[in-house]
């Protein structure tokens, strides 16, 4: 019988775990109304997402049920569950009631605080950004450094997060020699936080504590004092290593948030995401001055057609750039296939209206496009025709892929390549633009 039962989960997960040859199976936990939530006899854990799809309208669960449950706990079953809705009854109704649990909505998953000191530190940092909400579990607040509180067993209930004010918002709770450990949800990511548990085996209840030593001799009355300090400083620097790689996850967090994820969003991003992100990439080569012309002309009442500018001279007003100086038009485009022939005509039609209507002819328009979205960039064909390439060389435009804006980005940051030279290559090649790295 399989070890792992997961319960309201997506079917995704189990197949996911299955694959990974973990021993599992699924169920809902709408079965438990009608008394056909059987727990596999060799059930070691349950994860349950509670508050989930169907919770609301699921049924009362019948006594003989919850009693079932309860019986399992005490025998050493654990019981992982991921709160993802306000509510404590629908808890209380499948595993028994929990003294003090009251599951109240609360805040943001960022807003919270960790405790230093529990193992479970490492996968909360790690997948803090992915928590979509907090719920208060108790209706106490605990003081700084209170981690811990009296519950209805001998063991005491670990809190393991706590919300700015005190509340606690994740803990573990004992009930025999199994256990209860509430935990947010983690959206999507909650799978890996299933298979962190799952590898790294954390304890969720009491009952490692409950399992005899597997030689009397390692019994404390036998043990020597020197041997006694090296395990303690052993668990030291376990702990201390958890929140050094705890620390390492939460700094490359801040760098991708801080840059890189805004450069993904070349790779990935579309509509104005994308647009946003090609903005991004341009202002960081170190143009001038980079318009947003939606922006720019967001009081006029005009069609929107081109989606930035690109002036060298980044100390003149606008007006007088666009009209004296060097401009780069650039279209902004995507899909999940190749690029339209009407996609690249608008790079002459509209630089044509500009020429007009600014009194310049020192210009040139440039379609970047993130297409065949749905692949990895680096795999991605050519999305552009001959013909279209053709094309655009004979009307001096360029066509660029973001892919090649991205492999610009990056060679600069690796100091292959600096940013006059990316600059001098958008300004001089025209057809499909290739950087020179």
């Amino acid at each position: 019988m399989a070890k792992i039962l997961l319960v309201d989960l997506p079917a995704a997960d189990r197949d996911l775990l299955a694959a990974k040859k973990y021993d599992v199976e699924a169920r809902s936990a709408a079965a438990a109304a009608d008394g056909s939530l059987d727990i596999p006899a060799g059930c070691e854990i349950v994860f349950w997402l509670a508050g989930g799809p169907g919770a609301e309208d699921r049924p009362a669960v019948p006594a003989a049920v919850r009693e079932a449950f309860d019986a399992r706990l005490r025998e050493g079953l654990r019981v992982v569950c991921f709160v993802a809705a306000a509510g404590a009854d629908r808890i209380a109704d499948l595993v028994g009631p929990v003294e003090g649990l009251r599951v109240e909505e609360s805040v943001r998953g960022d807003a919270v605080v960790f405790n230093p000191r529990a193992l479970f530190h490492v996968p909360f940092e790690r997948y803090k950004p992915y928590i979509p909400k907090v719920f208060r579990l108790l209706g106490e607040t605990l003081g700084d450094g209170v981690w811990e509180k009296a519950g209805a067993e001998e063991s005491p209930v670990e809190v393991l997060a706590k919300t700015l004010d005190g509340t606690p918002a994740a803990m573990s709770v004992p009930r025999g020699k199994g256990g209860l450990l509430f935990l947010p949800s983690f959206g999507a990511k909650t799978v890996e936080v299933v298979e962190y548990i799952l590898k790294d085996r954390l304890g969720l209840g009491a009952e490692a504590a409950a399992e005899p030593a597997t030689d009397w001799l390692d019994a404390e009355d036998y043990v020597f004092p020197e041997l006694k300090t090296l395990v303690a400083r052993r668990e030291e620097e376990k702990k201390r290593f958890e929140m050094v790689m705890a620390d390492y996850d939460r700094q490359l967090r801040d760098l991708k948030a801080g840059g890189q994820e805004e450069f993904h969003r070349l790779l990935k991003g579309e509509g104005a995401v994308l647009r946003k992100a090609v903005i991004h990439a341009f202002r960081y080569l170190g143009w001038g001055r980079v318009v947003d012309v939606d922006e720019y002309w967001k009081n006029t009442i005009r069609n929107k057609e081109e989606d930035a500018w690109l002036l060298e001279a980044g100390d003149a007003p606008v007006e007088a750039a666009i009209r004296k100086g060097e401009i780069v038009l650039v279209l902004v485009r995507g899909g999940k296939n190749w690029a339209a022939d009407d996609e690249c005509a608008l790079l002459q039609k509209f630089k044509g209206r500009r020429m007009q209507e600014f009194d310049n002819t020192r210009m040139k328009a440039v379609l970047v496009g993130n297409y065949f979205s749905a692949v990895p960039a680096k795999e991605r064909q050519n999305p552009f025709s001959a013909a279209q390439i053709e094309e655009a060389q004979k009307d001096g435009n360029g066509l660029m892929t973001t892919w090649e804006l991205f492999r610009a980005v990056k060679a600069e940051k690796e100091n292959r390549i600096s940013k006059d030279a990316l600059r001098e290559q958008v300004r001089l090649k025209t057809g499909l633009i290739v950087f020179d790295i």
